[in-house]
C-alpha cells in the first residue's frame, strides 16, 4: 500500500513541479544568452524585455519553487490528513505510518527536486556565458586538495546524509506543528504556527545546553583542539557532520514519534 500512496502523492506534486522546473531551466537557458547583451540601439523598453526581465522573472521562479514546495508541505499534510481528507486516507488499508512515510518521503523528493533543477540553472547559464573553462579549473585545483584527504568519501557521505536529515527534520517539526495544533477545537492554524514555533524554540534550547555542557566539560578537561593547517581542519570533518547527523536523526525520530501518537491515539480518525 505504501507503494501506492507513494505514486498517488508523486502524481499529484508533479503536476505543479514539472511545469515549474521546465520554466525554470527554460529561463536558465535563455538569461544565459541575453545576459550581458548590448542593443545596437538605446531602447531602454528592449533592454529590459531581453536582459532585466528574463532575470527577474528566474530569480522569481527559483525562490517561487521552494514557496511551492513549503506550501504543499502543509497543504497536502493539513488537508490529506487533518482535513476533511483525513477520513477518506484513514479509511484505505494503510496505516498511519504509511501515510507520514509516504507524503515525508515525498516532500524530501520534490526539495531535491528544486535543488536539482537550482543547480542545473546555474551550469546553463554558466557554460552559455562561456565560464565553463574558469569554474572547471578552479574545481580541478579544488579537488587536488581534497584528493589527498583520506576521509573524503567519508565527509562527502555524512555531508549529504546531513543534508537529508535536516530537510526531514524541517519537514517532520511542520508535521507535528500541524498535529498539535489539530487538537484544539478552534483556531487550529493559529495553534499550529505556535506549536511550529514553539517546537523549534524548544530544540533550539536544548542544543544550546547541550553546547553549553559539552564546552564546559572540554574547559575542565585537558583535551585542547589546535588547529594548524587545512589538511588539519578537515580531520575534524567526519566528527562535526557526525554531530549534525546524530541531532537530526534524534530530533526526527521525536517528531515522527509525536506526529504519528497524535495521528493514531488522538484524533479518533482511525
Amino acid at each position: 500500500m505504501f507503494g501506492k500512496l507513494m505514486k498517488y502523492e508523486l502524481r499529484s506534486c508533479m503536476r505543479v513541479f514539472l511545469p515549474l522546473w521546465g520554466a525554470t531551466l527554460a529561463l536558465a537557458l535563455i538569461n544565459g544568452f541575453t545576459t550581458g547583451y548590448q542593443p545596437s540601439i538605446s531602447a531602454p523598453l528592449l533592454e529590459f524585455l531581453i536582459r532585466i526581465l528574463p532575470a527577474l522573472l528566474l530569480f522569481g521562479l527559483s525562490f517561487g519553487m521552494f514557496v511551492m514546495a513549503f506550501v504543499l508541505i502543509i497543504r497536502r499534510f493539513f488537508s490529506g490528513l487533518l482535513g476533511d481528507g483525513g477520513y477518506l486516507a484513514f479509511s484505505l488499508p494503510a496505516t498511519c505510518a504509511e501515510h507520514i512515510g509516504s507524503k515525508l518521503l515525498t516532500a524530501l523528493l520534490m526539495l531535491v527536486g528544486c535543488l536539482i533543477t537550482g543547480f542545473l540553472a546555474t551550469v546553463f547559464i554558466i557554460l552559455i556565458r562561456g565560464y565553463g573553462d574558469s569554474v572547471q579549473s578552479f574545481f580541478a585545483e579544488a579537488w587536488k586538495i581534497l584528493s589527498s584527504y583520506p576521509k573524503l568519501g567519508l565527509v562527502i557521505a555524512e555531508a549529504i546524509t546531513a543534508a537529508l536529515l535536516s530537510a526531514s527534520f524541517f519537514v517532520l517539526r511542520l508535521y507535528s506543528g500541524m498535529a498539535v495544533g489539530h487538537l484544539f477545537n478552534n483556531h487550529r492554524g493559529l495553534w499550529s504556527l505556535g506549536a511550529v514555533i514553539g517546537i523549534g524554540w524548544l530544540f533550539n534550547l536544548v542544543t544550546i545546553k547541550v553546547i553549553q555542557l559539552f564546552g564546559q566539560n572540554l574547559e575542565e578537561s585537558s583535551f585542547h583542539i589546535t588547529i594548524t593547517s587545512f589538511q588539519e581542519a578537515l580531520n575534524y570533518l567526519p566528527g562535526i557532520f557526525g554531530i549534525f547527523i546524530g541531532f537530526f536523526l534524534v530530533g526526527s525520530i521525536i517528531l515522527w514519534i509525536v506526529t504519528w501518537l497524535i495521528l493514531k491515539k488522538r484524533l479518533n480518525i482511525l
